[in-house]
């Protein structure tokens, strides 16, 4: 569809104006716009020309001549902010574009800049503290003048001071500009007036929320008697609204004492609900699985008080797979969930948080229920910095394994070894585990510049005869950068590495890795990117009897390499749009996976509509061809009987993985979810 409006397929027209002296603007062109662009330009004028809705739907703009009028001088207003006082509109007209429509063209003169001359700063040298802090000011001499650059400076100046403890500074500008001449002087005056120190913090507006403890989090940042320093009221605004139990929270100073010359700080909150409950259903389609869910919910902040905070979430539905036309698994699948946090248990900085699961699931090799359960100490280190160590178990009663015959014809079934240990259908998944992160993001969810830096690293061990001593390793990248015009360029990268340790069996099936999804390698659906396991659905063939009813089940690796560079852009409105490519591959052994000669690609496009809940997004990927020509493939392996007795070869008690084939899916993927990829 977006193609087809690109052309101009399928659009309807722009509708006459009914009103002759107020046609439509069909085009709004600026001609002679170099040193500005006429595009920033436009967009600050009453008058606009006609857009349309979701690229179709026309939404006319009719010509008002009075706003017209006002553009002209709007554009000339605008060039002088930026330095050209000599601009000048040599032409403005509306041209007929058929009736009840007009096209509107106005050619402009940019002329020569006017450049500052000189920047100087007088009076700064009573205050050598704030001398010594002042960086490079935005306006230096050889610039074009810029009305931006001059507030900007003063801007400056004023926080060198106020973060020094001249809290009652004034910093006068003037600017002495000669557009024949085309230079401008520039001049700051500076008033430090006295140097303050920070008084008490004084708490308003709370209610069941101690105030000693919006206190405590607050003085860290602006501590009594230590230097005014403007710039940490935001910081500790922040600190106090992390908490997350207040709809507001504003940090500002209060009146001097000048006989002490000291400044209180006030820190005005307003509390929001402490309960929250949430409930919706939700539906899941892909090639491989569909699920129909209801979700609900309930939060408490402040449980029990003390800052406690209680999650209890719950989910329940069906799945077939691969789908409900096809169905050669299905069943009940389940989730109920409780996550409690206690702040401060051991430390001011130290908050301890328990996590619990039951879950009911269905798989493509096995069904299961899992009982999982997390210990974590999160360190609060700031905004930007995170770091979660946890002790985690995780119980999986395993039915419904897929299996096949034995080769030999024997009775034996052979099972898929999903978790080492005595009883085949138990697995327990013991490990420590370390989340670092370094997040510099403007917003986690709607980014639009920043980087974000993360690693996790798990240490797997064995517990009651159960599981598998491992080291698991998964840093991860992300870029963000803010590009003109509403554009946003994206990145990320992830590599892991998997490997058991010395003396222990194979890493357990639930451990690995897979790639594939509407947030990972959109060229595959979701765990698709994986080594897969052949199997005869019905169990009781071997792989070469049923060659042509064969199925693939994904099984994991312990190498990965993946990622995605994503070009985010405005359409119309809330709709905007995205062009990606992505990389990615998952390899049975670790060090596979860094032969980038594996590494698959695919590009793709998507549409995105924004709402409360976040982005609905739909994205349509196809995978390349490797260098050869050929349709990229995931490798498959097969089951081989292994004989626990030499002195009876027909009996069977365990089985190993052996390279059979590669496989190819579809090429196309269509992906349709809430919220960006990453």
């Amino acid at each position: 569809m977006l193609l087809l409006g690109a052309t101009g397929c399928f659009l309807f027209p722009i509708p006459r104006s009914k009103d002759p002296e107020r046609p439509n603007v069909t085009s709004f062109e600026i001609q002679g716009a170099r040193a500005i662009s006429a595009k920033d330009l436009r967009e600050h004028l009453a008058t606009q020309e006609s857009g349309r809705k979701y690229v179709v739907w026309p939404e006319p703009q009719q010509f008002d001549p009075d706003a017209f009028a006002n553009d002209k001088r709007r554009i000339l207003r605008y060039y002088q902010t930026h330095g050209y006082y000599r601009a000048r509109i040599e032409a403005a007209e509306l041209l007929p574009d058929g009736p009840g429509r007009a096209k509107v063209r106005v050619r402009v003169a940019e002329g020569p800049p006017v450049r500052v001359a000189r920047v100087d700063i007088e009076g700064l040298e009573q205050a050598p503290e704030a001398r010594a802090k002042l960086g490079r000011l935005p306006i230096k001499q050889g610039d074009v003048f810029t009305e931006a650059d001059y507030d900007a400076a003063r801007g400056v100046i004023l926080t060198a001071l106020t973060s020094t403890g001249w809290a009652k500074a004034e910093v006068a500008q003037r600017a002495d500009i000669d557009p024949a001449l085309g230079e401008a002087r520039v001049t700051y005056t500076v008033t430090t007036g006295e140097r303050y120190r920070f008084g008490g913090v004084f708490v308003a507006g709370a209610a069941a929320i101690p105030r000693a403890r919006i206190r405590a989090e607050a003085e860290p940042v602006m501590k009594p008697g230590a230097t005014f320093n403007a710039t940490d009221l935001p910081k500790a605004q922040a600190r106090v609204f992390d908490l997350g139990v207040f709809g507001g929270v504003r940090v500002m100073q209060g009146a001097p004492d000048e006989k002490r010359r000291t400044i209180p700080v006030v820190v005005s909150v307003r509390e929001a609900p402490f309960r929250t409950v949430r409930a919706g259903p939700g539906l899941a389609l892909q090639s491989s699985r569909w699920e129909a869910d209801a979700y609900a919910g309930w939060s408490h902040r402040n449980w029990l008080g003390g800052l406690r905070k209680l999650n209890l979430d719950a989910r329940a539905g069906y799945a077939w797979l691969p789908t409900v036309f096809n169905s050669t698994r299905e069943g009940f699948v389940g989730l109920v969930s409780a996550d409690f946090t206690q702040p401060e248990m051991f430390s001011r900085y130290v908050d301890l948080n328990l996590h619990g699961e039951l879950e009911r699931g269905l798989e493509q090799a096995y069904d299961l229920f899992a009982e999982r359960f997390r210990l974590g100490l999160p360190l609060r280190l700031g905004r930007r910095f995170q770091f979660v160590p946890s002790l985690n178990l995780e119980l999986y009663q395993l039915g419904g394994q897929v299996g096949q015959a034995d080769p030999s014809g024997g009775p034996a079934v052979l099972q898929l070894a999903t978790c080492p240990g005595h009883d085949p259908n138990l697995c327990l998944l013991a490990y420590l585990e370390q989340r670092i992160g370094v997040d510099f993001r403007d917003d986690p969810i709607n980014t639009t510049k920043g980087v974000y830096v993360g690693v996790s690293v798990q240490e797997g061990f064995s517990a009651f005869g159960n599981g598998s001593s491992y080291l698991r390793l998964l840093p991860e990248a992300r870029a963000f950068m803010n590009l003109s015009g509403g554009f946003v360029l994206a990145a990320r990268a992830r590599v892991g590495f998997l490997e058991a340790l010395p003396g222990s069996s194979d890493v357990p099936i639930v451990a690995r890795f897979t790639s594939g999804g509407p947030n990972l390698m959109r060229g595959y659906y979701t765990r698709q990117l994986s080594p897969l396991l052949a199997v005869c659905p019905t169990g009781k063939g071997t792989v070469k009897a049923c060659e042509e009813k064969l199925t693939y089940l994904p099984i994991g690796g312990n190498g990965l390499v993946d990622g995605s560079v994503e070009l985010r852009f405005p359409i119309a409105g809330d709709l905007g749009g995205a062009a990606f490519l992505d990389f990615g591959d998952v390899r049975l052994a670790a060090r596979d996976a860094l032969d980038l000669a594996h590494l698959q690609y695919a590009v793709g496009a998507g549409i995105r509509y924004k709402t409360i809940f976040g982005p609905v997004r739909l994205d349509v990927a196809a995978r390349l061809p490797r260098a050869d020509g050929n349709q990229p493939t995931v490798e498959v392996q097969q089951l081989v009987a292994v004989p626990g007795d030499t002195s009876n070869p027909d009996r069977v008690t365990g089985s190993r993985l052996e390279p059979l084939r590669t496989h190819a899916f579809t090429i196309v993927s269509v992906h349709l979810s809430i919220g960006e990829a990453f």
